[in-house]
């Protein structure tokens, strides 16, 4: 739906995917009338054009913390328990060397539900993993319940890269939903942003890789953390739809994130390259001519196009298989 406020058209879409701008006087080959030539994109303060360049991102990214928000207040995720779903007889240490499981040893077994570390309560998986993960190479005693009976095993953990590992599988299956107070909610949400902020950028980063590029060309199989066309995208948060609300929202929110950092790559014609030219020009009190990044900006968008509907084919002929 579209709505009309003096100059500006406000619209909104069904797919929150992004969307662009026609700003006066951005273009330099665009013909200004005399009496918009001070309110038109390079005759107005450096920080008002930063300001105009970021809001893009900065709905993106509100959007995503939204979104994110909602995730631990009120609708609750599910997280699973400490139960237990595969006791292996061994565990790989390393490559080629396997050693014998505590927990099989321990006499564990599948549908065991671990109820305390050394006297300290385990609520959920979490809880377990950071109890174990602080003792390397030392011995536990473990609260245990099995079909209503309550127990207690010994074991030693194995050290594995300074973490203690007792050599046991979640059962993912055996959750609760949890949610957080409103105020925690926050604080949460800000920390699961900024940790995915850094996977994110991490992601960009890979795009431009030598294993990225084997993917592309068929010479690695492609795996889930790769990148995705519109036809994986979609199918993907169709994926993540059919599964629970908490996964729907998160998976929004990480195409939001992703959308927002970029956009802000410094490459033309992204906000990014905007951006760098506004500092550049702060700094050495210079204009810059855009028309010289002309062939930037078309070789730019010529690569974009192309890994576009490369990644199209892809999905249709190689389609990621996503786990039940």
């Amino acid at each position: 739906s579209d709505l009309d406020k003096g100059e500006t058209r406000y619209s909104i879409k069904w797919f929150l995917a992004g969307g662009s701008v026609k700003i006066l006087g951005m273009n330099p080959e665009e013909e200004i009338k005399e009496e918009d030539r001070g309110r038109s994109y390079y005759e107005v303060a450096y920080w008002k054009r930063a300001v105009v360049i970021l809001a893009g991102s900065f709905v993106h990214l509100v959007l995503a913390l939204l979104l994110l928000y909602l995730i631990f207040w009120p609708i609750g995720y599910k997280v699973p328990t400490g139960r237990i779903d595969k006791v292996p007889k061994t565990i790989e240490v390393s490559k080629g060397k396997n050693v014998p499981s505590p927990a099989y040893g321990a006499g564990l077994q599948k549908g065991d539900l671990i109820l305390e570390v050394n006297g300290k309560p385990v609520h959920q998986w979490a809880d377990l993993q950071k109890q174990l993960s602080k003792r390397p190479g030392k011995d536990v005693y473990l609260k245990v319940k099995r079909d209503g009976t309550v127990f207690y095993v010994g074991a030693k953990l194995i050290d594995v890269n300074n973490k203690g590992i007792l050599g046991i599988e979640v059962d993912i299956n055996d959750t609760f939903i949890e949610r957080s107070n409103p105020i925690s909610a926050v604080w949460q949400a800000l920390k699961l942003a900024g940790s995915t902020t850094v996977l994110t950028v991490k992601a960009i980063g890979s795009l431009f890789s030598m294993k990225t590029l084997k993917m592309l060309t068929g010479a690695e199989p492609r795996i889930n953390e790769g990148p995705l066309g519109p036809i994986g995208v979609v199918r993907y948060t169709y994926h993540a739809a059919s599964l629970e609300v908490d996964v729907f929202l998160q998976v929004m929110a990480y195409i939001l994130l992703f959308l927002a950092l970029f956009n802000l790559v410094p490459l033309p014609p992204l906000d990014g390259s905007y951006l760098l030219i506004i500092i550049v020009e702060k700094i050495t009190g210079k204009e810059i001519d855009m028309r010289k990044l002309y062939p930037v900006a078309t070789f730019v968008v010529l690569i974009i196009v192309i890994l576009f509907l490369w990644l199209f084919v892809l999905d249709i002929v190689s389609p990621f298989k996503f786990a039940p």
